[in-house]
């Protein structure tokens, strides 16, 4: 599951609710790991801060909805459109921080490194002896023949081309040069 924040008027990317209470983005970052199953001290370092802060955030954030527990913020987030709820990571649904994205060299497309197909084995039969051969995981791209073994990490990707976006296009193929891939010498 995903919490997906929608982008708030308040110039941090918040909200302004009712009697003009500002709950913060990062509030919202807070509630959105904390309901995605991730323990105080486990979204204190994906946001490098400590648990003290997270507690604070997620504090504040009940008393300003109106809270009584966690849960109950997530829903009372939900029901005023602050939050959206998606069962499916995808490149469509971004969560800063966590989402892992890799290029396959064969098809040039990017994907998060979840939606491999998952590894399976395949009987062979060598010498009348029955073998369970490992499948690789493939690309999830229709028609490549691509696996998770030749794929490149999409922030390695981004330190040879920094224009290429942070988070990458659905369908896009991006270049890359083989040479430093490969670990070629500068020429």
């Amino acid at each position: 599951m995903v919490i997906n924040i929608r982008q708030g008027t308040a110039e941090d990317g918040g909200f302004i609710i009712k009697d003009n209470i500002h709950i913060t983005n990062r509030e919202l970052e807070t509630l959105a790991l904390i309901g995605m199953g991730f323990s105080n001290g486990e979204a204190a370092r994906k946001m490098g801060v400590s648990i003290n802060t997270v507690r604070s955030h997620i504090w504040n954030l009940m008393k300003k909805i109106g809270a009584t527990s966690r849960a109950n913020a997530i829903v009372l987030a939900v029901q005023n459109g602050i939050i959206d709820i998606q069962h499916k990571r995808s490149l469509d649904t971004y969560v800063r921080g966590f989402d892992h994205y890799v290029l396959c060299i064969f098809c040039g497309k990017v994907s998060l490194d979840d939606d491999y197909k998952p590894a399976t084995t395949e009987e062979v039969e060598i010498n009348h002896i029955k073998y369970g051969m490992p499948v690789l995981p493939g690309c999830p791209t229709e028609g490549c023949r691509g696996n998770i073994t030749e794929t490149i990490d999409w922030d390695e990707v981004r330190k040879h081309h920094p224009e290429y976006p942070e988070v990458p296009k659905h369908g896009v193929v991006y270049d890359y040069d083989i040479k430093w891939f490969r670990g070629y010498p500068n020429e």
